[in-house]
């Protein structure tokens, strides 16, 4: 065997990114999984060149780490500081356990981009306007009930010498942008530059536009959309727009380097130029409404007619200028494309079905007579007619115009907008009353393009579509920001959605970076006096409050669970360190309002289990579960950073003794008698020995009674199957997985759903719709069992004493009502997979660990006659790195 085939690096990040244009730190982490046959890494070592070629040489003209005795997967950059406006390549060169080398990894390029005091660029906008950001209403096309703004097109002229070597371009914006270099659209990112405070940071892009710049005379140009800036995102009508300012702006700087080792500069400034055109409006609420009459034909292009072009004002943004900092997180893009298919109509309206709930929009080719009008309304959902349901998007309008130009085949898709939809309604206006064909319609779904990292098939069909549920609800709410939902007038950051979710997520995706750029959102969003936000970012959700909403308890506290999280999967204690302040900031915030250890003061709104669907559980009770189970994560944390343990230690045991005291009875039951109880507290450990034996029966009887239904809402609903398996048994924790009748997992999945619904009941067959005051049917939040069926029932779960998943707990569940279990994990080591089957009583079950991977493996109590690797074993016993090989009889 080859030195190669025994130990390979794999899937190379610099901070959590494959190709990061741009570091935030002068110390970023080089990472990389494994592959191969040995047992684990014993050293390593970085080499970065100023080339492809002298990375691939071993020549590090710019950093040698040496060889270094690590089994970690990751080294930290400390070598002397590197330049910025720099391409740099980077490999990595292992040891494994008996001293073989690897080959080198194939190179991987990072870009380090600019620091914010390396801009010298100017904001530039369109002139300034009336406050509602817009100009005074009259008759015209730009003229909208909705006071929302035209698109800008803005563009430059500029001259290139002679022997370009390189051009880089780093553009931003306050909204959105698409950027153009000489009638060329740069990059395939979306809705850029992404949602940030915006009065704080701002994150920036970076391109390379060698290729398309050429000697003499260019154009560089954009266009710019209000998107979270100052177009209408959030539920406050009242003020639903220009939360952090009245009009978009760009900002742009090119870098222009030449053989002669001379760097030119361009920068947006007040030379720029400015028009309005065929986007009459693109808002997130409202929907795009697109005149392809107005187009202006090359307006990118050198020698473009700018007669009708005012100059662009620069200007200095409400609140100062923001930081900028480096996109830390992949972008937003089109990912899978949907055919609609034709249902029926519906008076003059035409029904399509893209038979999955989604995220996005439609793009339409049509041919059409100038002047022709489409209208596409967008539903999640049909009513008993078989007409769009959309009285649950409340004041979203979700709906696109598009007036052809009249110039045969056309194509359209909006900009700077997107709906939750699965079902599309088309109109058609012709002049003169023309006949119009049909047009082409298709789907388009858009997320952040986190790599996809799990795949998992069972042998239930009814299960499989849970999961594809699941999976898709994430895609479409990973937006920039871990949203609620992305229909109705809300799509916020909500903490306690994503963190009930968050293990799940780290399945279904690489959410590293998602996170680590979500975390110093919810940082930004950070009071004075410690509070975390309960959605980030914060401006939109209370506009007329001077500080950010304090979060409530499950909310709050979301950002120390999820960090927490992120170290567990990704042996990350980078951002333990950076927000161990802001962690305690929280944990003083507390404290200070509740010296008696009953957390009922501070709690702000105060949402407890929210959408529970059985008896109310007492909302202190579950806020000082909550603040028990901070208390040993900070021990934890402090643990892994070097921090002090003991007020942690010391806060812990006498909030336990707190809760005791407050909550449980003298027959040992708790007084709040629900569900939700009864799991917070078993799987927070704030029981004693004999309260966990009662807490346990009285679990099960409380499931009994609800014919083994759900009661739990969203805080509650995480802990339902793990605490189940754990103290009932794992058939009943299967049971309730796979209960199709109301409220549970699979109700929604019998009724057709293709998401996750915001709640149990967001439809019955009695009742119809919930209330459309609040009626999602894309939340993620009830996905949360899928960390479950990940975890308990493919059995790949992590090991808190060996983060990154280096050591597993497998305790697969095997169930005959499930068949089998085919995972595959991408995991922060390596591919981890878990293949079982059962058939006639008997079972077998393949496992394949990577290098430096080991497991702890528990097989069930009924589980008999066990071979691992053709040697009898007992239901406990370990895997090393390698291909296993169980079987067992049932």
């Amino acid at each position: 065997m080859t030195e190669i085939e025994r130990l390979r690096p794999v899937c190379p990040s610099c901070d959590f990114l494959n190709l990061p244009s741009g570091l935030n730190s002068d110390n970023p982490v080089f990472r990389w999984a494994l592959e191969g046959s040995a047992e684990g890494q014993q050293a390593a070592r970085i080499l970065i060149a100023a080339t492809d070629a002298d990375v691939r040489a071993k020549t590090p003209s710019v950093w040698d780490s040496g060889q270094r005795n690590t089994g970690r997967t990751e080294i930290i950059y400390d070598g002397p500081p590197m330049s910025r406006d720099k391409l740099y390549w980077w490999t990595v060169q292992l040891w494994d356990e008996v001293g073989n080398v690897s080959e080198l990894a194939r190179p991987a390029s990072f870009f380090t981009g600019l620091r914010s005091n390396g801009f010298d660029a100017d904001w530039i906008a369109r002139y300034f306007v009336l406050p509602a950001g817009r100009e005074v209403p009259q008759t015209g096309s730009y003229d909208n009930r909705f006071q929302a703004r035209p698109a800008d097109y803005v563009r430059k002229e500029v001259a290139v010498r002679e022997r370009l070597l390189r051009a880089t371009a780093y553009v931003t914006a306050l909204g959105l942008y698409e950027f153009h270099v000489n009638g060329v659209r740069v990059g395939q990112d979306i809705m850029a530059p992404g949602w940030t405070d915006y009065h704080t940071r701002v994150e920036y892009q970076t391109h390379d536009i060698t290729d398309l710049l050429k000697q003499g005379q260019n154009c560089i140009g954009a266009i710019l959309g209000e998107g979270w800036y100052s177009g209408r995102v959030g539920h406050n009508q009242r003020r639903a727009g220009n939360h952090y300012g009245g009009r978009p702006a760009f900002l742009c700087q090119l870098h222009l380097e030449y053989a002669d080792g001379q760097i030119d500069k361009i920068l947006s400034d007040d030379s720029w130029q400015t028009r309005q055109g065929p986007i009459l409006y693109s808002d997130f609420l409202a929907g795009e409404a697109y005149d392809a009459r107005r187009e202006i034909d090359g307006w990118c292009d050198i020698g473009h007619d700018t007669t009708h072009w005012q100059p662009v004002e620069a200007f200095i943004p409400e609140h100062g200028r923001p930081q900028l900092d480096a996109a830390r997180v992949q972008p937003v893009r089109e990912t899978v494309r949907f055919p609609a298919k034709y249902l029926h109509d519906c008076e003059a309206e035409h029904i399509f079905d893209l038979s999955r709930n989604i995220a996005g929009y439609m793009e339409m080719a049509c041919d059409a007579p100038a002047g022709t009008v489409f209208r596409l309304r967008h539903a999640e959902r049909l009513d008993d007619q078989g007409k769009l349901y959309t009285d649950n998007l409340r004041y979203a309008v979700s709906e696109d115009i598009y007036i052809a130009a009249g110039q045969g085949r056309e194509v359209f898709k909006p900009r700077f907008t997107f709906h939750g939809f699965q079902y599309v309604g088309l109109t058609i206006e012709a002049p003169d009353g023309a006949a119009v064909t049909l047009p082409e319609l298709t789907g388009i779904a858009i997320h952040s393009d986190c790599p996809i990292t799990g795949q998992i098939e069972t042998g239930h069909a009814a299960l499989n579509q849970l999961i594809s549920n699941i999976e898709w609800s994430q895609r479409d709410n990973f937006l920039s920001v871990p949203t609620d939902c992305p229909q109705r007038d809300e799509r916020y950051g909500w903490s306690a959605d994503a963190q009930v979710f968050w293990k799940t997520a780290g399945y279904m995706m690489d959410v590293s970076a998602f996170f680590a750029k979500w975390m110093q959102d919810l940082a930004d969003g950070q009071t004075n006096d410690g509070a975390f936000p309960d959605v980030a970012p914060t401006k939109p959700l209370n506009p007329y409050r001077l500080t950010p909403q304090p979060g409530a308890p499950g909310w709050g506290d979301g950002p120390i669970i999820m960090a927490w999280y992120h170290h567990l999967r990704y042996d990350d204690a980078g951002l333990l360190r950076t927000f161990w302040p802001n962690f305690v900031a929280w944990m003083d915030y507390i404290e200070a309002a509740n010296p008696e250890g009953i957390r009922c003061n501070r709690v702000n709104n105060n949402y407890g289990d929210w959408l529970h669907v059985g008896p109310p559980t007492d909302r202190a009770l579950v806020a000082t579960a909550y603040w028990i189970h901070l208390a040993d994560l900070m021990r934890s944390i402090a643990g892994v950073i070097g921090e002090a343990v003991d007020r942690w230690e010391q806060l812990a045991f006498e909030l336990r003794a707190a809760f005791r005291r407050e909550y449980v009875s003298s027959d040992g039951r708790l007084k709040s008698d629900t569900q939700t109880a009864y799991l917070l507290a078993l799987d927070f450990d704030l029981l004693p020995d004999q309260g966990r034996l009662v807490a346990r029966q009285r679990l099960e009887e409380l499931f009994a009674d609800a014919d083994w239904h759900l009661q739990t809402g969203f805080l509650g609903v995480r802990h339902v199957c793990p605490v189940i398996a754990d103290h009932v048994s794992p058939e009943r924790a299967v049971d309730l997985l796979l209960k199709d009748s109301y409220p549970s997992w699979l109700f929604s999945v019998r009724h057709g759903a293709t998401s996750i619904w915001e709640r149990w009941d967001g439809w019955t067959p009695e009742q119809g719709f919930q209330s459309a005051a609040m009626n999602s049917f894309n939340h993620y939040a009830y996905g949360a069992v899928g960390e479950w069926i990940w975890s308990r029932l493919a059995g790949i779960d992590w090991n808190t004493s060996k983060a990154g998943y280096r050591l597993l707990s497998m305790r697969p569940v095997f169930d005959t009502r499930i068949g089998y279990v085919t995972a595959k994990y991408s995991s922060r080591s390596g591919d981890i997979v878990s293949c079982w089957k059962l058939e006639d009583g008997k079972g077998s079950w393949t496992v394949e660990l990577p290098p430096n991977v080991s497991a702890n493996v528990e097989l069930q109590q009924n589980i008999r006659n066990i071979m691992v690797d053709g040697e009898k074993s007992s239901n406990r016993f370990q895997m090393k790195a390698g291909v296993h090989q169980v079987i067992f009889q049932l």
